[in-house]
């Protein structure tokens, strides 16, 4: 098989294709105005193969990290991008083809591929103890430098985490902690047990626990708050053993409820008490905290899901399964376990918080959101959203039919100390454009429209999670002060 041959694949053809390349530019061209005190870093990170599968059936979550870096100052955006190098792409850059099956799949792999890792590296980037790490929930998070974007390689703590590690840690800005888990820490023929992890503001990691889960399931992000964190366990469902029989490795199991694990944050596996609620697919929330003594949780949320099929290899449609922004009020004490109200019902994928109140009580949610795609993840949710999660109310800005506008985050203005007090940013690529953009909105007006743009001259395939540090960051300062 030819080794540079593109799929059949949506997600390697019109917004996804790969562009294969590394690329240096100094100094973007801005179309408006970029604000003077919009000062920082905006990372993404996406799926891009450096080689196409061999598998037929391709799916997103595989390619190997992308890391894309645009450093913004007074009134300048240079930007760069870089592969991820793992252990595994630089294994199939040396044999110069495919080795691995999509996902890591052991019965499409390449006997070349035997004792090297599967880590793509490609889901999240994050600052974090002075250091800038690209995430996967299938291995440790890998170190890259800040400015360069060089790889520095695999982090595991000084040995502890060896295995997984989560897309989405989160960051208690309070705390300067990062709360982590690491999801089917003995492989996915083994025993279902995630790893709960604490790590101090400068990288140490504090606190351990290995808690069992009722079935090998995509645990893709969980819920912190002050006192509490929630592990939720939706239908979906890893079986090696349904995936040699011939059936889908990962499935959704009909009429099987969701599960939540609620846990002190300081406490231990004995203290886990299990909630059964409505089936649901949830992989990302905007924030969660306390208030008169339940956790509340802003999500996107969807009564199934079309990422992958169910055990029968039935796939539902992206109509069938729009994800919304839904709040969930979770009772500690289990008197009223469990309720959920719609808070906005537009399409959305990516919800995110001003990410300083990570597990404090927020009150507006960014997030990109869909008006007229069929399928938002293959044609490109086209819209970038703002919602008042107190009223419902909700800022949209439409880009145009066909555009593929990824996640919205909040980038505070340098001194801002406000929730949502500065801007709004995302990555976007108009159809059959040769540019993409990116996109700048006053936070507090998304509807206006940008008030400023930084124009890349090539496409960016569309990818996943992004971050954002203000130059007076504390993270910021940390990792770029070394």
């Amino acid at each position: 098989m030819d080794a540079n041959l593109i799929r059949e694949s949506p997600f390697l053809t019109g917004h996804h294709q790969p562009n294969r390349m590394e690329v240096d530019a100094p100094d973007l061209l801005i179309r408006g105005q970029i604000p003077s005190d919009l000062a920082g870093v905006f990372y993404r990170n996406g799926a891009e193969p450096l080689y196409p599968p061999t598998d037929e059936d391709y799916h997103w979550f595989d390619g190997d990290g992308m890391v894309y870096a645009f450093y913004i100052e007074n009134g300048r955006v240079s930007m760069r991008n870089r592969w991820v190098r793992t252990d595994k792409f630089l294994l199939e850059q040396g044999q110069g083809r495919r080795l691995f099956g999509v996902l890591g799949n052991p019965m499409t792999a390449d006997p070349a591929s035997l004792g090297t890792r599967y880590n793509t590296a490609n889901t999240n980037v994050i600052i974090h103890g002075g250091k800038l790490l690209a995430l996967m929930e299938g291995a440790p998070p890998v170190a890259l430098d800040p400015r360069s974007l060089d790889t520095v390689g695999e982090h595991t703590y000084g040995d502890l985490i060896t295995t997984t590690f989560s897309a989405h840690p989160k960051v208690d800005h309070r705390t300067g902690e990062l709360v982590n888990i690491g999801n089917a820490v003995h492989g996915l023929a083994g025993e279902a047990v995630i790893r709960y992890d604490v790590i101090d503001a400068d990288g140490t990691p504090t606190k351990t626990e290995y808690i069992g889960v009722p079935h090998m399931t995509m645990m893709h992000t969980f819920l912190l708050t002050e006192n509490w964190v929630v592990f939720p366990v939706n239908p979906l469902e890893f079986s090696l053993e349904r995936a040699m029989a011939g059936g889908p490795m990962t499935a959704w199991v009909p009429d099987r409820p969701s599960k939540l694990g609620i846990m002190p944050r300081n406490g231990t596996a004995d203290d886990v008490r299990w909630i059964e609620i409505d089936p649901r697919h949830m992989l990302h929330e905007a924030n969660a905290w306390e208030q008169d003594g339940r956790i509340i949780a802003d999500v996107a949320a969807a009564e199934g899901t079309a990422l992958f099929p169910d055990v029968h290899g039935n796939r539902a449609s992206h109509k069938e399964t729009q994800q919304s922004l839904r709040r969930w009020t979770i009772d500690p004490t289990g008197v009223e376990p469990w309720r959920e109200e719609i808070i906005n019902d537009r399409d959305i994928q990516f919800p995110r918080p001003d990410d300083r109140l990570m597990a404090d009580r927020s009150r507006h949610a960014f997030a990109n959101s869909n008006l007229n795609s069929t399928d938002g993840r293959v044609e490109g949710m086209d819209s970038a959203l703002r919602v008042d999660t107190h009223t419902g109310a909700e800022d949209l800005f439409h880009f145009g039919a066909g555009t593929a506008a990824g996640e919205l985050i909040f980038a505070p203005r340098v001194g801002s100390t406000s929730e949502a007090d500065g801007y709004a940013v995302t990555l976007i690529h108009r159809k059959e454009a040769t540019e993409s953009e990116l996109v700048i909105f006053d936070a507090g007006d998304i509807a206006a429209g940008p008030i400023a743009s930084a124009v890349i001259p090539f496409r960016v395939p569309s990818g996943f999670h992004c971050s954002y540090y203000s130059v007076d960051s504390p993270l910021y300062e940390q990792a770029f002060a070394r």
